[in-house]
């Protein structure tokens, strides 16, 4: 592509102290995967301008295709400047990649990922203006960051530099239409170093512009750009030449996976659908229908998904930030804590808190999006936006986030009291400790030799203990545990019958929930009542299951005991604040209505004294 009155003007250095290859202000993301860095700065930026007049979510669409170098525009110009800064530039760090941008446009074509943004207002105001939008975006307006009133993602106005930091010609293309105006504009931006061409010396960062003119004038309307099509609505599309991850991620799978790990919430809540496609080809779309199904690829990223699905999140009203909303996962399947991440009403996730004392696997998100919690917690955050950093903040910004944090500690203490019975896992123990037998013709009740489960012990006998809540210098008082043994049979032709009379037999298995398509857990929990002891089932379904669910015991090293039977006398749903007896048989739970993505609380009551683990046929 080619314009006589228009390229690339790099500013006179007269005056100007000289800058190198090396950008100072991209290490506010070291930090942060460079790719998260893009796809957190771009997002944030789209999200915080939507459009006054859109009928439907703000839509984005990251789209990577080769052009042809010399569809860039003034690229001959830029070439120049490029080279230049080549040769001035060999003993300085960050010459490789001044080469690095002089080989790739050299080049017949290159890799080219453009962004653009729908339902949203597009870069609004003039170029010559010192604040506008258009001026922010595309000069890497450094520390300009308006404030709206809205308490906008925006902190620190660095958004621009990722765009450059993931180009590797160092050079971003603009092409937006304002929502105000409807007429298209075009610029760009390229950051190298100082140098000197043709006897003059120039600035680091040059825009694409009217050439020998004072004041700045950008193209407009905006042209055509290589393959890609026209923007033909109000919103902005950002070229970045030369994609740095266009090898290693030619679908833009790890791209999505960084979406997601950042926006997952806002993408849930239907306020955000992001596109990826790929010379030519559609490969993913985000939204609040196909979300989940991107998460189950990722155990991290499904139990946060599983955490945003808590129907009875903890509220609580914290002074400065107002309404909080704390949505908590307890999942003992999980490879470790993935801890709390927090964030604000853009819904981007900032920072992680870590609480040590939690012994429970977990995930829990935390949001803060009241009118006054937004704008406070936006003055706590970097330029990155990826902590609360409570040095640079308001005077009470330490203490506010020390209210968060032990607001969070309290509630998953709570969570885990009543949900995992503060079970402590002591691992590998299980394998220095001798197996007890349960005697036939018990029904599956503990001999006498066994401790009931108010009975105490050295830490040592059990692989799981429980106790009271874990402080800084935690004394547990442990009960055994024991697996279930399967009674004693005798065989009649093909069948295993019981030789106990009176011992319960299963209805036919019908219409049974199947394990696949739940998340199940059990654990030991507290009843007043000396005569029975509980099991408490938190159940999750993938989607709305009706039907049967057949428990079975767990032996040794979690093996299922199918022909063992339970001693059930009774099964109660939690439903609200009412507790529903559930009709059984043997060890099947009958007639269960599982709501999709949403945790049913079952307690199953047993004699005193047997505790089982339970598990799904």
């Amino acid at each position: 592509m080619t314009t006589i009155e228009y390229g690339f003007v790099f500013p006179d250095r007269r005056g100007s102290n000289p800058e190198g290859p090396n950008d100072p202000t991209q290490k506010l993301f070291t930090n942060l995967n460079p790719i998260a860095a893009l796809v957190r700065e771009a997002l944030q930026n789209s999200t915080d301008n939507p459009g006054k007049h859109a009928d439907g979510p703000i839509r984005v669409v990251f789209e990577l295709e080769a052009m042809s170098t010399k569809d860039i525009p003034d690229v001959g110009g830029l070439s120049e400047h490029v080279e230049a800064v080549v040769k001035q530039t060999t003993e300085l760090m960050g010459h490789k990649k001044m080469v690095t941008a002089s080989n790739f446009l050299k080049k017949q074509t290159l890799p080219v990922l453009r962004y653009s943004d729908y339902h949203t207002t597009g870069l609004q105001g003039n170029e010559n203006e010192d604040y506008s939008q258009i001026t922010r975006a595309t000069l890497g307006g450094t520390g300009i960051s308006l404030d709206d009133g809205r308490g906008s993602g925006g902190a620190g106005g660095v958004g621009s530099i990722v765009g450059i930091s993931a180009s590797d010609v160092c050079t971003v293309l603009y092409s937006s239409i304002p929502e105000d105006t409807h007429e298209s504009v075009f610029t760009g931006y390229a950051r190298y170093a100082s140098h000197t061409l043709n006897g003059a010396k120039f600035q680091a960062g040059g825009s694409f512009k009217k050439l020998n003119n004072k004041n700045t004038e950008y193209l407009r309307p905006a042209p055509k750009i290589g393959p890609f099509s026209e923007r033909t609505e109000p919103g902005t599309d950002m070229f970045i030449l030369g994609y740095r991850w266009a090898q290693e991620d030619p679908e833009l799978k790890d791209l999505r996976d960084h979406i997601i790990d950042n926006f997952m919430v806002k993408i849930a809540k239907g306020h955000l659908v992001v596109e990826g496609i790929a010379y030519g080809k559609k490969h993913w779309v985000l939204d609040a229908d196909t979300l989940p199904g991107y998460t189950r690829k990722s155990q991290k990223a499904h139990a946060f998904y599983q955490a945003l699905q808590d129907p009875d999140p903890v509220e609580k009203i914290i002074k400065n930030v107002g309404m909080v909303r704390l949505y908590i996962n307890m999942d003992d399947s999980l490879d470790a804590k993935l801890h709390t991440i927090t964030m604000r009403a853009p819904l981007m996730k900032i920072d992680t808190f870590k609480h040590n004392v939690i012994t429970a696997k977990y995930a829990a998100i935390l949001i803060c999006d009241s009118p006054e919690g937004n704008k406070y917690l936006r003055q706590l955050e970097p330029p990155a936006h990826d902590k609360w950093d409570v040095e640079d903040g308001p005077a009470d910004g330490k203490k506010v986030i020390k209210d968060l944090k032990r607001f969070v500690r309290d509630a998953l203490t709570k969570k885990v009291t009543a949900e995992v019975g503060e079970k402590v896992e002591i691992k590998g123990l299980p394998r220095f400790l001798p197996m007890t037998s349960v005697t036939a013709g018990t029904g599956g009740k503990p001999s006498g030799d066994v401790p009931k489960h108010d009975e105490t012990g050295p830490e040592t006998e059990s692989s799981t203990v429980s106790g009271m809540p874990i402080q800084q210098k935690p004394t547990v008082t442990t009960t055994i545990i024991r697996p279930p043994i399967a009674g004693v049979y005798e065989k009649f032709g093909d069948e295993k019958k019981p030789k106990e009379k009176g011992e319960v037999t299963e209805d036919k298995e019908s219409s049974l929930i199947q394990k696949q398509d739940i998340s199940f857990r059990s654990w030991s929990s507290s009843n007043q009542c000396n005569d029975s002891s509980i099991t408490a089932l938190a159940i999750t379904a993938d989607k709305t299951k009706t039907g049967d669910l057949k428990l079975v015991a767990l032996g040794p090293e979690g093996k299922p005991e199918k022909s063992f039977s339970l001693s059930i006398s009774r099964a109660v749903l939690h439903c609200s604040e009412q507790l529903v007896d559930i009709e059984f048989s043997g060890n099947i739970l009958k007639n269960l209505t599982l709501k999709g993505g949403q945790r049913t609380r079952i307690d199953i009551y047993m004699p005193a004294g047997e505790r089982y683990r339970l598990g799904v046929a």
